[in-house]
């Protein structure tokens, strides 16, 4: 492949070719192909679209741990199937590259050339794809890591258990929303109050709690987000009972359906 490119750009007018730095355009690309080889390791290195950080505090950082390993497993069904997608198209590469070849072998002339150009495109193509594979991986293997993690905190990871904690899950997604337009501009927007309205809680008595933390967390040095985090497990747990009376409200059943929800198999 690498010699019918060099023989390529390196017959013809392309060999005289004059280009920058007083050399021939056959010269220059020559150079540029070791410069590219000088620093394709590096792609290596940033061959994923995430780094593991990324993955664990900005897209699945939701305040309720439940709901990040909902986010887990959206994202792991998202990069699984992409890398489905991109084995097959390696492996269709290579079958067609070995096609124009064999047929190649079979002809003469300028046919010849071009059947072996589609080849070595289709391979290079393929090669190409490697590098994205293995980012790929390497996300898919940092949620699984992330998975076993968090499952460690949340034992048992059923359908059943997931529906039983979404109250509070949104409850906790609603106030920490909440409490960042309290910080920005004093008051919970209309979005905000529809959300905290729908899952049953009173916004004026929301916005008040927020006022008290938010004097609290301004009265200590502390440098994280663990104030945050425990009001809003604590808001959470002694608002929760305010879905049920939403629910009677709305004239649903707060509790899931049961018999609608999956079960693994070594649980059944």
């Amino acid at each position: 492949m690498t010699d019918l490119v060099l023989k390529t750009f390196s017959n013809g007018h392309l060999a005289t070719h004059n280009s920058y730095g007083d050399k021939s355009l056959a010269e220059n690309i020559a150079r540029a192909e070791k410069a590219i080889e000088k620093v394709q390791y590096t792609e290596r290195i940033w061959n994923k679209s995430r780094s593991q950080f990324m993955l664990k505090h900005l897209v699945c950082s939701q305040p309720d741990a439940w709901m990040r390993m909902r986010q887990i497993s959206a994202e792991m069904a998202s990069k699984r199937l992409a890398f489905v997608e991109a084995k097959f198209a390696y492996m269709e590469n290579l079958a067609e590259a070995k096609v124009k070849r064999e047929e190649a072998e079979t002809t003469e002339g300028a046919k010849t050339d071009l059947l072996l150009i589609q080849a070595a495109k289709l391979e290079t193509a393929t090669k190409e794809m490697l590098t994205k594979i293995e980012g790929a991986l390497k996300e898919m293997e940092t949620l699984a890591n992330m998975h076993d993690s968090l499952k460690e905190v949340l034992g048992d990871i059923s359908e059943l258990e997931f529906e039983k904690v979404q109250v509070k899950a949104h409850i906790k997604r609603a106030v920490m929303q909440a409490t960042r337009e309290m910080r920005d501009i004093g008051s919970i927007k209309s979005g905000n109050q529809e959300y905290l309205e729908q899952v049953g809680v009173c916004v004026t008595a929301v916005k008040a709690e927020i006022a008290d933390y938010l004097l609290r967390e301004s009265g200590t040095e502390v440098k994280n987000t663990s104030l945050l985090h425990s009001f809003l497990t604590d808001m959470a747990e002694r608002y929760a009972p305010a879905a049920g009376v939403q629910a009677e409200i709305l004239g649903f059943q707060l509790d899931p359906y049961e018999d609608l929800t999956f079960v693994p198999e070594e649980k059944q």
